[in-house]
């Protein structure tokens, strides 16, 4: 049976199963003979930063299963998030653009939704046929905020980091879902939140990781990293208490590497792995204090927006690429998707197919990629190129509010040569202000959705109205 992870908390609702379907009933989908069906996987971790797996270079991962996917497929090496938090950076992989664009923003709880005048993906599925299945965890992927949209069936849990359903019991629901479709083609959109605070990897998966050390006791909360602060709270945990924090979230990344082994041999078992393409990514990564801060977003330093990128196809293993270096973007993967699935993407999809990568074919110029928006603090952007990075803090004028990191010589962005390199800085800067504002002159045409309070109160108003309609299946007594 599949632990749950599930503690005290004053605002705690209890995670709750949301199967939606969208415009009412499911459509009748055609059916193909078996052996003839398609399946397009999209797998987000959540959380999940690109050095925790062993195939991007960690030692010790215990990941084994998402390194054999690699393995067989493709692994991108620069690949970068539309933005250092959740709902921007998932909304980018469902619109295939910018979060200026598709508008799910905010602060806080206060946030909005994807914009209705921009399809996603899901959507362009199911328009074709397809079956759209969703299987999300956590409240920044609420149907309130529309990441519902499109298809068949959603099944969410407004869940926060102390109450989620685990990884194990996410992927079982969407097999089970899976099972129950044989012959048709199938979108699954498949979110793990494990990864994610708290940190409460189950039993088995702790010991690898930090030894013996019992404290502080999983669930390990925001709170509780920041009590192993020295000096006040002005300076990072030591080398033995930030080495413990790293080791819990660690073994929730191996959980999670477990849960993924038990999607592959599902699909196996279903007779589906065959003919399944997979792309696995992170909607953000983790800071432990690599640039004095914790958790994610607040910057976009790399820690946050490089995020991994494995692109699995039932050919991608006889091909002689496995790996690529150049720069890409998650807006890029709902095109790469589509066409794998021989689907044409829609005119408001800006990112760009990635099948030649996975080909070895002709790519032509590298595009830089774009991240914005923070959750808290002052709002930044982010502009890369192969070689650069800039980082603009939108609350100060002028070259003070500038970063620029050489990424060969530092790619652990250590060293801020925004006064050193002005002819550097003033070129990128202007590139990336032109491209800011043909950005907002085509996103002033797309109108912002109502602002949603995802506080707690709010969810708790929102489930008990999905009650009486018997959506949860909730019991009275809950």
């Amino acid at each position: 049976m599949s632990e749950r992870r599930q503690r005290p908390h004053f605002l705690a609702l209890g995670a709750l199963t949301l199967a939606v379907a969208c415009g009412g009933s499911e459509p009748e989908r055609p059916r193909h003979p078996q052996g003839e069906e398609q399946l397009v996987v999209l797998l987000i971790v959540d959380t999940l930063r690109q050095d925790a797996l062993g195939c991007y270079g960690r030692a010790d991962a215990e990941t084994a299963r998402i390194d054999a996917l690699a393995a067989e497929g493709v692994r991108f090496d620069q690949a970068f998030a539309t933005s250092g938090w959740t709902l921007p950076s998932v909304a980018s992989m469902l619109t295939g653009t910018w979060p200026s664009m598709h508008k799910a923003l905010g602060k806080v709880s206060r946030l909005t939704p994807i914009s209705t005048e921009l399809p996603v993906l899901a959507e362009v599925y199911r328009e074709a046929g397809w079956t759209t299945l969703g299987f999300a965890n956590a409240a920044f992927l609420s149907p309130l905020l529309g990441l519902d949209r499109g298809f068949d069936v959603f099944d969410h849990e407004h869940a926060y980091n102390w109450d989620i359903r685990r990884a194990d019991a996410t992927v079982d629901s969407a097999l089970s879902a899976l099972d129950q479709r044989p012959g048709e083609d199938v979108f699954l959109l498949l979110h793990l939140f494990d990864a994610h605070l708290d940190y409460d990897p189950p039993d088995g998966y702790l010991e690898p990781f930090v030894g013996a050390r019992r404290t502080p006791e999983p669930p390990v909360s925001m709170k509780e990293c920041l009590e192993l602060r020295q000096a006040d709270g002005e300076a990072p945990p030591s080398g033995a208490d930030l080495d413990y924090i790293r080791g819990v979230y660690q073994g929730e990344v191996a959980f999670v590497d477990r849960a993924v082994g038990r999607l592959v041999d599902g699909l196996q078992e279903l007779e589906r792995w065959d003919r399944t393409s997979i792309v696995l990514t992170s909607d953000h990564g983790e800071e432990f204090w690599e640039h004095g801060g914790f958790e994610h977003g607040h910057t976009l330093y790399d820690e946050l927006v490089r995020v991994p990128l494995i692109v699995r196809t039932p050919t991608s293993g006889s091909g002689a690429v496995h790996e690529v270096d150049p720069l890409v973007r998650t807006i890029d993967i709902a095109p790469t998707l589509l066409a794998l699935s021989q689907l044409n993407s829609p005119p408001s999809f800006l990112g760009q197919s990635l099948v030649p990568h996975l080909t070895g074919e002709p790519v032509g110029a590298v595009r830089p990629a774009f991240s914005q928006s923070t959750l808290y603090g002052a709002e930044k952007m982010a502009w890369r190129t192969d070689s650069w990075c800039l980082i603009v803090d939108q609350a100060v004028e002028g070259p003070d509010g500038i970063e620029l990191y050489d990424m060969q010589a530092d790619p652990g962005q250590t060293r801020n040569l925004a006064a050193e390199r002005p002819e550097v800085r003033d070129q990128l800067v202007r590139t990336f202000q032109r491209f800011t504002r043909e950005l907002q002159q085509r996103a002033a045409s797309i109108a912002t959705p109502e602002v949603q309070d995802m506080g707690p109160t709010t969810i708790k108003k929102y489930l008990e109205s999905l009650d009486t309609l018997g959506y949860t299946g909730r019991d009275e007594d809950e």
